[in-house]
């Protein structure tokens, strides 16, 4: 793993954080606004803010954990984690929209 990378992948993340704070929080405000979702899918929508940006946050410390431990280059897909966690989250704001 070089530290070049890895210090430009962990600046990517945390900005990534920021973006997808913004798309929970809209998708979110759009879904709770339109719909009558139940008190269930609301803290759903109302944890997804949270953890959506705590994906990308931990996955840049884990990769910098595993930089530090000398892992090999298969650690940075652990930059992939938040990708998966709006897949995740894509497929629970569209089974509240049926």
């Amino acid at each position: 793993m070089s530290l070049g990378w890895v210090i430009a992948g962990t600046f990517g993340e945390l900005m990534l954080t920021y973006f997808l704070f913004m798309i929970a929080a809209f998708a979110g405000g759009g879904m709770a606004n339109g719909n009558s979702l139940s008190e269930r899918q609301i803290l759903l929508l109302d944890l997804s803010m949270l953890a959506l940006p705590a994906s990308a946050v931990i996955s840049a410390v884990v990769v910098i954990y595993l930089y530090n431990t000398d892992a090999g280059p298969a650690a940075y897909w652990w930059y992939a984690l938040p990708a998966a966690a709006v897949a995740l989250y894509a497929l629970l704001v569209s089974s509240m929209t049926r």
